[in-house]
């Protein structure tokens, strides 16, 4: 876990205004509450994310959420799809065959 002081010196560019408005937002969900907000690493991640969107990328609030959005969509399906395979590959070998070829077939549409 990483305090919010841990957050903003990583984060050079980022300041407390920052953080307080995507956690108002959604965008940060921190354990604890104000001065003692801590946050788990995907948090720490997707600050790093919303900084350089914003900073470096010159992003606004309304595009900064919906840029995130897609990359948790993003990141959902590929999980999904990981799954997916996995579920296929516990399969016997005839079904996984039957799933190759009209997936084969599927694309060539």
């Amino acid at each position: 876990m990483t305090s919010l002081d841990d957050l903003l010196r990583q984060h050079g560019r980022l300041t407390a205004v920052h953080v307080e408005r995507w956690v108002a937002r959604g965008l940060l969900r921190p354990a604890g509450s104000g001065d003692s907000w801590t946050f788990e690493q995907i948090d720490v991640a997707r600050a790093r994310l919303l900084g350089e969107l914003v900073d470096e990328l010159g992003f606004d609030d309304e595009s900064v959420e919906t840029v995130v959005d897609l990359v948790d969509q993003v990141h959902t399906l590929r999980r999904q799809l990981d799954l997916l395979g996995r579920a296929i590959a516990e399969q016997p070998a005839a079904a996984r065959e039957a799933i190759a070829v009209s997936l084969d077939r599927l694309s060539r549409r």
